[in-house]
Protein backbone atom coordinates (compact mmCIF):
# COMPACT_ATOMS: atom_id res chain seq x y z
CA UNK A 1 0.00 0.00 0.00
CA UNK A 2 1.24 3.69 -1.12
CA UNK A 3 1.07 6.88 0.69
CA UNK A 4 -1.47 7.90 -1.88
CA UNK A 5 -3.72 5.03 -0.94
CA UNK A 6 -3.51 5.42 2.69
CA UNK A 7 -4.48 9.16 1.92
CA UNK A 8 -7.03 8.26 -0.45
CA UNK A 9 -8.70 5.72 2.02
CA UNK A 10 -8.44 8.15 5.18
CA UNK A 11 -10.06 10.90 3.18
CA UNK A 12 -13.21 8.68 2.90
CA UNK A 13 -13.57 8.20 6.46
CA UNK A 14 -15.37 10.74 8.53
CA UNK A 15 -14.04 14.17 10.25
CA UNK A 16 -13.87 12.19 13.25
CA UNK A 17 -12.32 9.36 12.18
CA UNK A 18 -9.74 11.23 10.04
CA UNK A 19 -8.97 13.41 13.47
CA UNK A 20 -8.41 10.17 15.70
CA UNK A 21 -5.76 8.88 12.93
CA UNK A 22 -3.94 12.81 12.85
CA UNK A 23 -3.69 12.69 16.72
CA UNK A 24 -2.90 8.23 16.55
CA UNK A 25 0.22 9.78 13.93
CA UNK A 26 1.08 12.56 16.19
CA UNK A 27 1.38 10.92 19.32
CA UNK A 28 3.72 8.51 17.85
CA UNK A 29 5.78 11.59 16.53
CA UNK A 30 9.23 12.26 18.16
CA UNK A 31 8.97 15.15 20.23
CA UNK A 32 11.26 16.86 18.36
CA UNK A 33 10.12 16.36 15.18
CA UNK A 34 8.95 19.03 12.36
CA UNK A 35 9.29 21.56 15.33
CA UNK A 36 12.01 23.41 14.53
CA UNK A 37 11.54 26.94 13.53
CA UNK A 38 13.54 28.79 10.13
CA UNK A 39 15.54 31.71 11.40
CA UNK A 40 13.07 33.55 8.71
CA UNK A 41 9.64 32.02 10.33
CA UNK A 42 10.86 32.71 13.92
CA UNK A 43 11.45 36.63 12.46
CA UNK A 44 8.05 36.86 10.98
CA UNK A 45 6.53 35.10 14.03
CA UNK A 46 7.91 37.48 16.18
CA UNK A 47 7.20 40.40 13.78
CA UNK A 48 3.36 38.96 14.04
CA UNK A 49 3.72 38.58 17.62
CA UNK A 50 5.34 42.61 18.09
CA UNK A 51 2.47 43.73 16.05
CA UNK A 52 -0.21 41.84 17.96
CA UNK A 53 1.32 43.23 21.55
CA UNK A 54 1.69 47.49 20.17
CA UNK A 55 -2.17 47.03 18.61
CA UNK A 56 -4.16 43.72 20.12
CA UNK A 57 -7.14 45.13 18.17
CA UNK A 58 -5.25 44.47 15.14
CA UNK A 59 -6.40 40.75 15.55
CA UNK A 60 -9.00 38.75 13.90
CA UNK A 61 -11.67 36.58 16.17
CA UNK A 62 -11.29 33.09 14.90
CA UNK A 63 -14.95 33.92 13.06
CA UNK A 64 -13.09 36.98 11.53
CA UNK A 65 -10.87 35.22 10.53
CA UNK A 66 -13.17 32.29 8.73
CA UNK A 67 -15.45 34.63 6.94
CA UNK A 68 -12.09 36.16 5.43
CA UNK A 69 -11.07 32.68 4.16
CA UNK A 70 -14.78 32.82 2.93
CA UNK A 71 -15.85 29.60 5.20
Amino acid sequence: MTVEQVINDLAALPPSDQLRVVQAIWDQLPSDVGTELSEAQQAELNRRWSEYQADPSSALTEDEFRLALGR
